[in-house]
């Protein structure tokens, strides 16, 4: 069953469903590294976004993300700024700006009960990998899912490959393929790189993203319990501190062992992935499939 309103929604054309005019509007689920790659790539094209954060996940790689707006107030990604939005009103004031980006901890059921703005997208990037997929066609014009689990077609109107070789591919009926269960190696180091909370509980990060470490190097302490640095690199990912804490089995640390890496901004998988998101939505002029799967 649809919320209360939302099939008189569905039955406008695309570009008049929802509240209000101005930009396009996409919301983006997740706020990880490629829900902000495809946030920064959908803001450049004009468009106003909102990233909402999952709260089932902690961020990793937050110097290539937006989430820590949540916390700080604002957060800038290769030029662009979002700004943390307390509610869905205050969201709605952010997006009405071509290519205002905001970032809110509430769900995509509470923004559409609120009906402060329309949904021209609605973007799942919050890569569950193995998660079963809800049908996100009937809570925005147009529902974009990336990554594993997705049908084009079935739950989602059209979907973007996240896997590696294939990402940014735009998956017009059918599903996206499996995930492998293998971590992509950086500097010849694979799952290695990354730790896991072993127990749950309180984190406290004694590094900071971007920093050299050793082999053995302290890194944090969760529930009291020590956390060192599997193999000396730059800290790529590191979750943020959380007195009120993480669950066992949390990503917390990734380690990429190269000299001079790249750990802030957009990275290469990410941007391939945000451009499949843009073409599928016709970001930039030209008319996406999305648009036209949904226009039908």
């Amino acid at each position: 069953m649809l919320p209360d309103g939302l099939g008189a929604v569905m039955d406008l054309p695309l570009r008049e469903r929802g509240v209000g005019r101005g930009p396009a509007v996409a919301v983006v689920l997740g706020t990880n590294d490629i829900a902000s790659a495809i946030g920064w790539r959908m803001a450049r094209a004009g468009w106003g976004v909102l990233l909402l954060r999952d709260l089932d996940v902690a961020v990793l790689r937050r110097g290539m993300a937006f989430d820590d707006a949540l916390e700080d107030g604002a957060a800038s990604l290769d030029g662009v700024v979002a700004v943390r939005a307390v509610d869905p009103a205050a969201a709605a004031a952010v997006v009405a700006s071509a290519g205002g980006v905001a970032v809110g901890r509430f769900g995509v059921g509470a923004l559409i009960a609120a009906r402060v703005m329309r949904l021209d997208a609605l973007v799942d990037a919050r890569m569950h990998k193995y998660a079963e997929r809800e049908d996100l066609r009937p809570l925005a014009a147009c529902a974009v899912g990336v990554g594993p689990g997705f049908v084009a077609g079935r739950n989602v109107h059209v979907a973007v490959e996240s896997l590696p070789g294939a990402e940014g591919a735009v998956v017009a009926a059918g599903p996206t393929a499996s995930p492998t269960g293998k971590a992509i190696p950086l500097g010849g180091a694979g799952a290695e790189r990354f730790v896991y909370a072993g127990v749950s509980g309180p984190w406290v990060a004694e590094a900071g993203l971007g920093a050299w470490v050793e082999a053995g190097q302290r890194i944090g302490r969760i529930s009291g319990v020590a956390l060192d640095a599997p193999l000396a690199g730059t800290i790529r990912g590191l979750v943020r501190s959380s007195p009120h804490g993480i669950a066992r089995g949390t990503k917390l640390l990734e380690i990429d062992p190269r000299r001079g890496a790249v750990w802030r901004g957009i990275a290469l998988r990410p941007g391939r992935i945000a451009a499949g998101v843009a073409e599928a939505l016709g970001a930039g002029g030209a008319v996406g499939l999305v648009e036209e799967a949904c226009a039908a």
